[in-house]
């Protein structure tokens, strides 16, 4: 995917607001694959990912720390109105992991609730993913230990804690799109293998599609796309976002950090 030189592009697909954490980032690759294959080239993608994101704090992975979904620029560099008839589609996943960090259910809702508005005034149709309840209840009480202790050691929480807020933040985030006529893609239990919350290899092409489909994309079921290893390290090294701390210095990037040969423009925040 090699950059190309910036130049005034027409863009006659809507444009596309992806956000979320680390499936979204280890996929993001073959979702574009998916998008390209369905929609008019080229495509305008604005996107807030990262692995550990969380949507309202600044989130740290290793030596590399992000801001909150809900405190990032893209919706400042989203524009509030678009010209033509062109509705925005915009996805909302990996909505749990504020929950391993301590938040409660109410405050996560918050958050996604402040996106919703965001977006809602910018006209998009808004797709979201549930947490994935039936994989987590097959989860083992030292297996959630381990990963506790290793990666979250100061968040007391239970198996029983994390099982309760996951179920109750489905209920709070189902009862949402019910009422602003959002779509909603549960997370089945085949989604996920040994890792409870990061989708098996195996079924990342199949599920992707019927995540993506919920926006009208038909043509989606006939598609043939397939994930490669490569791609989990595609946007860690490919798509550096607008802000980030880096050994704790602020860094900036300017964006759309990448503009493909087609013309499609990549925007990360």
């Amino acid at each position: 995917m090699p950059l190309s030189e910036s130049c005034e592009i027409s863009h006659p697909s809507p444009p596309i607001i992806l956000l979320g954490a680390s499936n979204l980032t280890r996929d993001f690759p073959l979702i574009l694959r998916l998008l390209q294959s369905s929609l008019k080239s080229p495509l305008d993608i604005y996107t807030a990912m990262g692995h550990g994101r969380s949507y309202g704090n600044w989130s740290r992975v290793l030596y590399r720390a992000l801001p909150g979904i809900t405190r990032c620029e893209l919706w400042d560099a989203f524009p509030a109105a678009q010209a033509g008839n062109t509705t925005p589609l915009a996805l909302l996943t990996d909505i749990g992991n504020d929950l391993i960090y301590g938040q409660s259910t109410e405050t996560i809702l918050s958050w996604v609730e402040h996106c919703i508005y965001q977006l809602s005034n910018r006209q998009a149709q808004i797709t979201i993913t549930l947490l994935p309840e039936a994989s987590l209840a097959r989860l083992s009480s030292w297996r959630f230990e381990l990963t506790r202790r290793m990666f979250f050691p100061k968040n007391p929480a239970s198996l029983a804690d994390l099982k309760s807020k996951v179920r109750d933040l489905n209920q709070s985030l189902t009862a949402l799109a019910d009422q602003s006529q959002i779509s909603v893609v549960p997370a089945p239990q085949e989604w996920y293998g040994f890792d409870p919350i990061h989708y098996r290899y195996s079924q990342r092409a199949r599920l992707w599609k019927t995540i993506l489909t919920q926006w009208g994309l038909p043509e989606l079921s006939g598609m043939t796309a397939r994930y490669h290893w490569l791609d989990s390290f595609y946007a860690v090294t490919q798509l550096t976002p607008s802000t980030r701390r880096k050994w704790g210095k602020l860094l900036q990037t300017p964006q759309p950090v990448r503009i493909l040969d087609e013309g499609t423009r990549i925007s990360v925040f």
